[in-house]
């Protein structure tokens, strides 16, 4: 009975001791597992190991390179955690050459910046000088003389007619054959007011952007009904145009 009772407490001890190695052992792995995360936090967040030494600008080349670099102020010798990427998108998305702009880390030295630049779709003058539009109506890269390879619009230039430039690039480019082959030049007064300066000399209030193949079918129609050529079509309305002689 003795020695049952003995072999008994024995065990009841072994399972103790056992009990109290878990315990011992799940805390120092719970120490090892923090102090790893300390440390990882301190590496990526703190220390210059996985710090800024490069900026990479994509997308774009020459001048505006440099300008991208100067706009993002990526402070250099920062940990790359602590760089915030939506700042710096923010601060190239300013500059005016600049559509659209992704912001990334690149581990472990690196912020890359891509940059899609703005397209130009027409060209419009402003004094001595040329600007190049996009299709939104935004103004981009200045130059003393006329982008090449872009057809020519006439438009103000102040930043409150961005909409009717805009108007007026979607005519531009808009255009059918049939009627483009025509067209000297177009010309913007306002969001509702784009006309068409013809090599015939006319001009045609063509409006807005909306209905173009109906304003292109009644204008063609109204040339072929009038032999002499009047000073003046009107398809702003084409379901109501005017001829003035």
């Amino acid at each position: 009975m003795t020695t049952a009772r003995s072999t008994s407490a024995e065990r009841f001890a072994a399972r103790a001791r056992r009990r109290r190695i878990r315990r011992f052992l799940t805390v120092v792995a719970l120490v090892v597992v923090l102090a790893a995360a300390a440390g990882a936090t301190w590496l990526v967040g703190w220390s210059s190991v996985l710090s800024v030494r490069d900026v990479r600008v994509t997308g774009v080349e020459g001048d505006v390179v440099d300008e991208v670099r100067d706009t993002a102020e990526v402070p250099e010798g920062v940990p790359l955690a602590r760089v915030d990427t939506g700042d710096v998108g923010e601060r190239v998305a300013e500059l005016p050459e600049v559509g659209d702009v992704d912001v990334h880390r690149s581990w472990p030295h690196s912020i890359t910046i891509e940059v899609e630049p703005r397209v130009p779709a027409a060209a419009i003058r402003d004094g001595s000088s040329w600007w190049s539009v996009d299709e939104e109506g935004v103004l981009f890269g200045e130059s003393d003389s006329a982008p090449e390879n872009v057809p020519v619009l006439v438009a103000p230039t102040e930043e409150t007619a961005q909409l009717a430039r805009a108007t007026g690039v979607a005519v531009l480019t808009g255009l059918p054959d049939s009627i483009d082959e025509l067209v000297e030049q177009v010309e913007v007064e306002s969001v509702a007011d784009v006309r068409l300066l013809l090599e015939s000399g006319a001009t045609v209030r063509w409006g807005t952007d909306e209905r173009t193949a109906d304003k292109a079918r009644v204008l063609l129609a109204l040339m072929d009904e009038h032999e002499e050529t009047p000073s003046a079509y009107d398809v702003s309305a084409p379901d109501s145009p005017s001829v003035v002689p």
